[in-house]
């Protein structure tokens, strides 16, 4: 059964990175929550496959790489690395042309198998210098 969520839980990346909304549609509760990692509470499917979109377009090369899971009763932690090259506007932040790498950890509450949850961290910062929007100390 913790396999079966975590096959789901990975679903979510892939409909990140190929923009498969239909796969969205299965994977995702009609109502789920997305805590971005700024803070930011996305309610819904339709605000998911939005953000999922535009973060896509953004970073059109976008790839994750699973390096560890975990998964307890409807909870399932994901490790990764993220790449990705900063090529289209995000969040009114114009393109650099930059490349990124940074690490992160997704957790995802799935039932009766959906996602109902999502709550996403990873480290912004690091991101943010490597695609020259933030100075690096």
């Amino acid at each position: 059964m913790s396999a079966d969520r975590k096959a789901i839980a990975r679903k979510v990346f892939d409909v990140v990175c190929r923009g498969d909304m239909a796969v969205a549609d299965d994977i995702l509760a009609q109502d789920v929550v997305f805590t971005t990692v700024s803070g930011a509470v996305l309610r819904g499917r339709s605000e998911f496959k939005h953000f999922a979109e535009a973060f896509r377009n953004a970073f059109p090369d976008i790839s994750f790489q699973i390096e560890a899971e975990l998964c307890e009763d409807d909870l399932v932690s994901t490790r990764y690395l993220m790449k990705g090259t900063f090529l289209g506007t995000l969040m009114g932040l114009l393109p650099t042309g930059n490349e990124f790498s940074v690490r992160g950890i997704d957790t995802f509450r799935v039932v009766g198998g959906k996602v109902v949850e999502i709550y996403a961290s990873f480290d912004t910062l690091g991101q943010m210098q490597q695609l020259g929007i933030v100075p690096k100390l």
